[in-house]
């Protein structure tokens, strides 16, 4: 933009937005179970709806589907508007496959659910499929209750083409191989989604920018920029691991290295991300809201230009947003974009979501478990799925299906095009819940002002390190 870049005055925070809050390290374990899940204000109608090779695990080839039923253990309450969805598309999967019933259990979110996988391995009563995180699916596949899916990807009649695997996006068939499992593939997405940036675009254009920022020095200048302008911050921090892992990886950068035992974030990616929120805190181009989630209420009321979240949250902000324009606020044009990066050439943000995971029992209860996997994740299925906007379609090709939606909400659009190509996993393994708490605990430290952003990573890193050198 070829601007000076001018420290204002630290500004008032606006609205209810006052103060800082030190916010304890299990809202950040809160918030990474229930990313896929946040349960909305008002239910909203559902609307209409380069290959990657596999290689099969040696293994006798699957066994087709004689008549069984199907325990199927999922997150969702089945009064609520996702629990619904799902029981509504189970059913329409038997009308299609009657030799096969499911028996949905429904669990207390994926906290309740992975609770009750742990209570009942290794002998207790287990459903033949389920959901879970990946890093979750990696404890329970350290005790043998997860089966690799490698043999039904390549099944004759049932099996995925490289045609079809391409038509996933990249990160999701990432998303499937743990760590320490030969790139075998071990589970299969449900509802994933990955970490993107909110844009008010008009007032963005008032203050002298015709499109996103697509650099981080693009982002503090435009933050300058609208202070200029509307002598205001730009953007509420709400502290996330799942937010500092995209910078990292918008800088090049991950959380742990590719043997799954060292600690990567105290390097200078996730130094310069820290340090770039902390100044932006400092000279007031930036708060903390007060409130839980304040991030998207600010969005959505026209009062920050940016906010950081899941793309699983679009339900949320499109109603946040009618409900404040039906209150007397003035419509502004907004949509979702990728994140700033250190090189746009090498794009890259945060995936985070459930994946299916079959359990081991006999081959026909393994090959309807499978077939349930496939039909769900069918292009015209998984539009279906994502028309709720709480996940994103797990295929490029559902764009074509998802007319209505895409129509109802341009920002959907931008979110497949823009967003999803480019999210890559989380660390999947064992110590993922460990090393997302003390992560957290460094981050808050850090932009609250109580340590200095590489000591804090430093000391961070090294428990890390100890809790992933434990490791069997």
């Amino acid at each position: 933009m070829g601007k000076e870049a001018r420290v204002p005055e630290r500004p008032p925070a606006p609205g209810s937005m006052i103060g800082l809050t030190l916010v304890c390290a299990c809202l950040a374990v809160s918030f990474f179970l229930t990313a896929c899940e946040v349960a909305p204000a008002t239910e909203v109608a559902v609307l209409p709806t380069a290959a990657f090779p596999i290689e099969a695990a040696p293994s006798e080839a699957p066994v087709p589907v004689t008549g069984t039923v199907l325990l199927f253990w999922e997150p969702y309450a089945l009064d609520r508007p996702m629990g619904l969805l799902l029981g509504e598309m189970v059913r329409d999967f038997h009308a299609a496959n009657p030799e096969i019933e499911v028996d949905i259990v429904a669990k207390s979110g994926t906290v309740g659910l992975h609770e009750s996988l742990l209570s009942a391995l290794p002998d207790g009563e287990l459903p033949n499929l389920a959901v879970a995180f990946p890093g979750m699916i990696s404890t329970y596949a350290a005790q043998g209750a997860v089966i690799p899916l490698d043999p039904f990807l390549v099944d004759a009649e049932n099996g995925l083409g490289a045609e079809e695997l391409a038509d996933f996006f990249p990160g999701l068939i990432e998303s499937g191989k743990l760590p320490g499992y030969g790139g075998q593939m071990m589970s299969f997405p449900f509802a994933q989604n990955a970490l993107g940036l909110w844009v008010n675009q008009s007032l963005l254009e008032l203050a002298g920018w015709d499109s996103s920022p697509k650099t981080w020095s693009e982002f503090e200048q435009a933050c300058y920029d609208i202070w200029a302008y509307a002598g205001r911050p730009c953007y509420p921090v709400v502290e996330s691991v799942t937010t500092f892992d995209a910078w990292l990886r918008s800088r090049g950068g991950q959380q742990i290295d590719e043997t799954a035992r060292r600690a990567t974030f105290q390097a200078p990616p996730g130094v310069e991300s820290l340090e770039l929120i902390r100044r932006l805190l400092e000279v007031g181009l930036a708060w903390r809201p007060t409130d839980t989630y304040g991030d998207y209420v600010a969005f959505t009321s026209g009062e920050a230009a940016f906010a950081f979240s899941s793309t699983g949250s679009s339900r949320l902000y499109a109603e946040a947003y009618a409900g404040a324009v039906s209150g007397g606020m003035a419509p502004f044009r907004w949509t979702q974009t990728l994140i700033p990066q250190a090189d746009p050439n090498l794009p890259a943000t945060s995936l985070v979501g459930t994946n299916f995971f079959i359990l081991p029992s006999d081959p026909e209860h393994e090959m309807a478990a499978w077939k349930l996997v496939r039909w769900f994740t069918l292009p015209e299925q998984t539009a279906r799925w994502a028309a709720s906007m709480e996940a994103m379609p797990v295929r490029v090709s559902a764009q074509s299906v998802m007319t209505e939606t895409l129509g109802t909400y341009p920002f959907v659009r931008a979110q497949m095009e823009e967003i999803m190509p480019y999210a890559r996993p989380e660390p999947s393994l064992p110590e993922s819940l460990a090393v997302r708490e003390v992560l957290y605990t460094a981050i808050v430290s850090v932009t609250q002002g109580y340590s200095g952003t590489q000591e804090a990573l430093d000391v961070t890193a090294s428990k890390v390190n100890a809790l992933l050198g434990s490791a069997p």
